[in-house]
């Protein structure tokens, strides 16, 4: 495959670089890729691409034709609509939440636009799991050498810093080479997954409970099922997309996001073209609408909780727990029958995904700045 360099930057002699995904040595990336990597996939890397609107570099070091180590990396600028992709919106929201160590930082660098922005975001335009992508034969030269690439180009290109936004705590290796780098860090937050039974379907995870959550999960589901709400998987192609997209931008601009429906619609179009029957819609209907739904994905034998939107006006009229219906109850009623392990559901409202069974790794932030915290690149 020929290569195409991305910059005129000397890279480190291993690495290898391309601007398009398309260009990638698509089955030897992917191989990389564990269960928890689904948004370091190719197909997902095709999706931000087409949807991120800023440049995109992937880099990958090889060993006798075959990968075995490889990031990926975006530019983001002060105008992307990506927040929780920037690390000056991030820090922000991570000292306001008190989370470890931000306010510190925050304190430290001054107003985080101006001395983070723009930024080279490593290791995925995703919220959750950004790292090098390693293989058992990689070596530590080898991530380092990603590492001082990303770095590299990021100085190339003026940008104020390079970081990864939420390495998770099990990425030891990595969070030591980077410490010794000179990057700084802070908890952004914590990663929720939600291991099923191996046998015994819904009933086995109610078993894991406590009884009075138990009781309460009774008492949810049998106010959805005494309503006109039902709630079914659907595939993309069979769902309203639209009304779907319009759901979720509502939900966006509760937490402060603005990013309309059009752009929303055109990501999830983005995402059924990509993913084909390993995406697909749980969906709430009610009175001839649908009132809530979430997006799946599936990758392997995991499931992730994608993104998800509702009908405020509805539920605050009828009061019904759709959230917990559509992505807990019923998702986990559909897993569990297809010998789902894992259900994935990212970052964002720890004490509600532990009450209904989650645990959570932390994730944190490893930022280095270039305007006066040059590392030894």
């Amino acid at each position: 495959m020929p290569l195409t360099r991305t910059t005129s930057v000397r890279l480190p002699e291993s690495v290898r670089a391309v601007s398009r995904a398309a260009e990638l040595p698509r089955a030897g990336w992917d191989a990389l890729a564990g269960p928890y990597d689904i948004f370091l996939t190719c197909r997902w890397l095709d999706v931000v691409e087409a949807t991120a609107g800023v440049p995109m570099t992937y880099l990958w070091v090889e060993r006798a034709g075959r990968q075995v180590a490889a990031l990926a990396t975006a530019t983001a600028t002060a105008s992307v609509p990506w927040a929780l992709g920037r690390p000056d919106v991030v820090l922000r929201n991570s000292a306001k939440d008190e989370l470890p160590d931000a306010a510190a930082m925050l304190a430290s660098i001054g107003e985080p636009t101006s001395t983070l922005m723009p930024a080279l975001v490593a290791g995925g335009r995703h919220i959750g799991n950004t790292r090098v992508l390693r293989s058992p034969d990689a070596t530590d030269s080898d991530v380092e050498s990603l590492v001082v690439a990303a770095e590299l180009l990021a100085q190339e290109a003026g940008l104020a810093s390079v970081c990864f936004l939420y390495l998770g705590e099990q990425d030891e290796a990595l969070a030591r080479a980077l410490g010794d780098r000179g990057y700084r860090t802070y908890t952004t937050g914590h990663y929720s997954t939600l291991q099923l039974p191996a046998d015994g379907g819904f009933d086995g995870y109610l078993a894991a409970l406590t009884s009075k959550r138990r009781i309460s999960v009774a008492t949810e589901r049998r106010r959805i099922r005494e309503s006109d709400v039902r709630v079914r998987l659907s595939s993309l192609a069979e769902t309203d997309l639209a009304r779907c997209a319009d759901l979720e931008s509502g939900l966006l601009a509760k937490y402060g996001i603005d990013i309309g429906p059009d752009t929303v619609l055109a990501q999830i179009r983005q995402v059924r073209d990509c993913f084909g029957e390993d995406a697909f819609a749980v969906v709430a209907e009610a009175e001839g609408a649908i009132r809530g739904y979430g997006l799946i994905l599936r990758h392997g034998d995991h499931w992730y909780v994608r993104q998800t939107g509702y009908d405020y006006a509805y539920q605050e009229r009828t009061k019904l727990p759709l959230y917990f219906e559509i992505l807990y109850y019923k998702l986990i009623e559909e897993a569990a029958a297809a010998g789902v392990e894992t259900l994935h559901y990212g970052l964002g409202s720890e004490r509600a995904k532990r009450s209904r069974g989650c645990t959570a790794l932390r994730q944190q932030c490893h930022v280095l700045r270039l305007n006066g915290e040059g590392s030894s690149a």
